[in-house]
């Protein structure tokens, strides 16, 4: 929910300035994994290019949020970076964390990270992606403190029990996007670059 004329947080980000979230034409947030068999660490997010045309990401940013809804890790997309049109190879960016235990299937686009956080992203935190002017895409949220990243309702965060069905958060087939973590994405099997 926006407030008129926005409020600029602790990190000189102005907050509130759009009515309503929009659902993004461009590039998604398909599927977040913050933990797995390997523990904390064996994590990645994956991005989606939903629309027709190439897309260059070079530069955008990948923000992690806490379970506090503070920014406490930025991830820039190297340069050189352009997501392939929808339903063609390449459509994807896959950012695995250190100890990623996952198989990729779609290899074109992969970025290792390595997130200072002992945590890496947090199971009650959230992911947001930014384009050059630094407006936010779209994003995810699992739980409902990190308004930043949340879109409507939380999606349901992973937990121990998932770790060993190798779950991740992962939107449809069809990558929809209604501007709503709980509707947009549920715990499946990983599928990262697929």
């Amino acid at each position: 929910m926006g407030m008129a004329g926005g409020v600029a947080n602790a990190a000189g980000e102005t907050e509130g300035t759009e009515v309503a979230p929009l659902v993004s034409s461009t590039v998604v947030v398909n599927e977040v994994s913050t933990r797995g068999i390997n523990g904390q660490l064996d994590e990645f997010i994956e991005l989606r290019n939903v629309s027709n045309q190439a897309l260059d990401i070079s530069g955008y940013q990948v923000r992690i949020w806490s379970p506090a809804g503070q920014t406490f890790e930025t991830v820039v997309v190297p340069a050189g970076t352009v997501l392939a049109p929808r339903n063609n190879p390449g459509q994807y960016l896959v950012l695995t964390g250190q100890n990623f235990s996952g198989t990729i299937l779609d290899q074109t686009n992969v970025l290792p990270i390595n997130l200072a956080n002992a945590e890496g992203i947090p199971t009650a935190g959230g992911v947001t992606v930014h384009n050059l002017a630094a407006t936010r895409l779209d994003g995810v949220g699992f739980s409902n403190t990190v308004t930043q990243a949340r879109e409507g309702q939380a999606a349901i965060p992973e937990s121990a029990a998932t770790d060993q069905l190798n779950a991740s958060n992962t939107r449809n087939i069809l990558s929809t996007d209604t501007d709503n973590n709980r509707v947009d994405f549920s715990l499946q099997l990983r599928s990262a670059g697929q």
